[in-house]
């Protein structure tokens, strides 16, 4: 028959060896099904009235904690046995029997506690070896520090030490004698001693390990205080945890801990945290300990409340729960503890009198829990296991069922919105007798019809440049308009010589009717621009297109429109075609009105061309001739030459009409006559539809998204609803 120790490390090996590992799996199982069923819940909205996602994600949320507690238990290398007990009811004097340490590694004395953290006695052949764990920045400020701001208050919340040892915390007392017990533990204990404890804490997120000597236990557990109850040691303040390794009494223990589960009764915050955190994963039983007075003896509140904490956490307490009565022969207790063990009403697997301080009653206390364990933990844990088990299967059963009520969801509505989408595109779209295309076509042959009547007249806008820059060359003549330009010209033949000076302000005179008759260009611009415009103003109001951003128009909206055709619908060749030609069409001061100024203005040039014998000579220059002749021929050469390019001009005034009529044809050919070009505003504005038709055909789109993003989701929560993803036992 194997031995005890045998026993135990066979139970580790089952529970360790897969159900971790599977458990695990199945956690990010029902994770991922938390995840689906959100999803199908968010995109659902108003069309979740008839299904209740609430309740699965609680019992989701609940079996995830559950698992949690499995996967860390069996995830252990020790089976570990809680010991519970308000403050001085013989907890460290029970664990020091059966452990065989001292005081020196766990310390006790009359009517105080030692520490409020969580305390771990291994068994572990060997020399006695000791492990704090010492808080990390983190750590110390969410457990220890915060549940005093919240419990008390406190704002603002300190999210670094730095902050901690700045803060200002209130002069005066809250009010309650347990609020005032709790502040003064804060401020008294933690805040003003924080620089004598604060060198051990890590900054970061993870707490550290310390391996220390046996003799330094006591300088990181005990916590001594001086007659008037102030603290005279600190560095506990710093431990999270003490881990001590030690070969027990009992030879025949394997591979068992015991762990010391802070209790109530303090006004130290954060310890029914660290007990219900033992509770769910570091025990599999629990021994409660308590130590009855010996003239005022009966069960208390307080002992039913520890019992009740326990039972939230660890399931099946009743059969995971033992009781020993500390029998203390210096009190003489012995008849208030046969009291006790006759009225007790907490189910437990056994309750034992025994005096905690001798080896003998402690073992065999010890030996009845670790027969306890070998024979009944693995049936404990599996059907504990089991439950979940079966929970997990019932709340898979529960979302299959969700899924076919959300199949069911749409089925009262239009199922086939893409037809009707289809048939709602081809109506507003229409043909040539109806609908987008017959709009368009009109309008775009209003323009055409309109623009081809403009080729009768002139350009208004070029025909009020060109009075504009005429009006400009006779107010600003140059020399010609000079206060004294007689003076201006006697200085220039005195510099140089009448011949000299005629033909240089024959030069100046031609520059500056070349650079007054290059604003033209701005008339011009005006003509091309308004074409563009026209056309905008049709595919914006007719053809609905203003889907562009920024609310663009005219040429802007021309060449944006351009640049969405190439780049995001390349294949739709004959619309690219035909905004191209519309948005480079342009009207060049360079090609068509330069070259009429410039034949006019060779008669202010001082170069005479061979054989030509009908440039103007209207002085002959001679030594001399003065400043006056050569003024009055100025003003003749320059008066002539403005006429002249001005009736040349006014004969190009119904070139821009022209070719704004000749631009929109080729324009309207491309996107409105060609064979292709019905096809491709039909794929385009397939494309588009939901922005041209936002009422019409938007909000259909937006329907049959939902619904699909709907069937989506429900689709994916069916893909993780796998019932074998979530069975770890087998």
């Amino acid at each position: 028959m194997p031995s005890r120790a045998e026993q135990v490390a066979n139970i580790i090996e089952r529970r360790s060896s897969y159900l971790p590992k599977k458990i695990a799996t199945v956690e990010k199982e029902l994770q991922a099904r938390a995840s689906a069923l959100y999803n199908l819940e968010t995109h659902g909205e108003a069309l979740l009235q008839a299904i209740n996602f609430s309740d699965i994600q609680e019992r989701i949320g609940s079996e995830l904690v559950v698992l949690s507690k499995l996967r860390s238990r069996f995830s252990r290398n020790t089976l570990n046995i809680g010991v519970m007990g308000l403050m001085g009811q013989g907890k460290s004097t029970l664990l020091k029997s059966l452990s065989g340490l001292s005081d020196r590694e766990i310390p006790a004395y009359e009517g105080a506690a030692c520490t409020a953290v969580r305390s771990v006695v291994c068994n572990q052949e060997g020399s006695v070896e000791v492990r704090v764990v010492l808080h990390s920045e983190k750590t110390f400020l969410e457990e220890v520090i915060l549940p005093y701001y919240k419990s008390l208050k406190l704002k603002p919340e300190p999210r670094t030490l730095d902050e901690f040892a700045r803060t200002s915390l209130p002069a005066t007392m809250p009010v309650g004698a347990t609020n005032e017990a709790v502040y003064q533990h804060l401020r008294s204990e933690y805040f003003q001693n924080l620089e004598k404890y604060r060198h051990l804490i890590f900054p970061g997120i993870e707490p550290q390990q310390k391996l220390i000597p046996v003799e330094e236990v006591a300088e990181y557990v005990r916590q001594e205080r001086n007659t008037q109850g102030e603290l005279i040691t600190f560095k506990h303040l710093a431990v999270r945890e003490v881990n001590i390794f030690c070969p027990f009494n009992n030879s025949d223990v394997g591979k068992i801990a015991l762990v010391d589960i802070p209790g109530l009764g303090d006004s130290k915050l954060g310890d029914e945290t660290v007990m219900l955190e033992t509770l769910g994963t570091a025990v599999d039983v629990v021994l409660f300990i308590t130590r009855p007075d010996p003239q005022r003896y009966q069960w208390r509140k307080v002992d039913t409340e520890l019992y009740d904490i326990a039972a939230q956490e660890l399931n099946n307490l009743a059969g995971r729960a033992f009781m020993v009565i500390n029998h203390s022969q210096r009190t003489d207790n012995i008849n208030a503890c046969k009291a006790l063990k006759d009225t007790l009403q907490m189910q437990v697997v056994s309750c034992e009198i025994a005096d905690c301080s001798k080896y003998d009653d402690a073992n065999q206390v010890f030996n009845r829990i670790l027969n306890y364990l070998a024979e009944h933990i693995l049936e404990i844990d599996e059907e504990y296991a089991r439950q979940s088990q079966e929970r997990l299967m019932k709340i898979q059963q529960d979302i299959d069922l969700i899924i076919q009520s959300s199949r069911k969801v749409f089925s009262g509505t239009d199922s086939d919105l893409p037809r009707l989408i289809d048939d709602t595109y081809d109506d507003l779209f229409g043909t040539d007798r109806d609908g987008w295309w017959r709009e368009i076509t009109i309008a775009f042959q209003d323009l055409r019809l309109e623009f081809a009547k403009r080729c009768q007249s002139p350009s208004h806008s070029l025909e009020s440049t060109i009075e504009k820059v005429y009006q400009d060359c006779k107010e600003k003549a140059g020399i010609l308009t000079a206060n004294n330009p007689e003076d201006e010209i006697n200085k220039q033949i005195q510099a140089s010589n009448p011949m000299k000076a005629y033909g240089d302000y024959r030069d100046l005179l031609r520059t500056l009717l070349s650079d007054r008759f290059s604003n033209l260009d701005e008339g011009l611009k005006e003509s091309t621009e308004e074409v563009k415009v026209r056309i905008a103003e049709i595919l914006i109001t007719s053809g609905k297109l203003g889907i562009l951003p920024n609310s663009l128009e005219g040429s802007e909206f021309i060449k944006a429109f351009r640049e969405l055709l190439e780049q995001e619908h390349s294949d739709l060749k004959r619309l690219q075609q035909g905004f191209q030609i519309i948005d480079s069409f342009e009207l060049s001061y360079s090609g068509l009105i330069e070259p009429q100024i410039y034949q006019y203005l060779v008669s202010l040039s001082n170069i005479q061309l061979a054989n030509d014998e009908s440039q103007d000579t209207t002085l002959k220059v001679g030594p001399n001739t003065n400043a006056d002749l050569i003024l009055t021929a100025l003003r003749i050469d320059y008066n002539r030459t403005v006429a002249r390019i001005k009736a040349a001009l006014e004969e190009l005034l119904y070139q821009p009409s022209i070719a704004a009529y000749a631009r929109i044809e080729k324009f309207i050919d491309n996107i409105i006559y060609h064979k292709e070009a019905q096809k491709d505003w039909k794929k385009f504005l397939r494309r588009v539809r939901a922005k041209v038709w936002a009422e019409e055909i938007g909000k259909l789109e937006q329907e049959q998204q939902r619904q699909q993003d709907w069937l989506n989701n429900v689709k994916r929560l069916e893909e993780v609803n796998r019932v074998e993803t979530i069975q770890f036992l087998t």
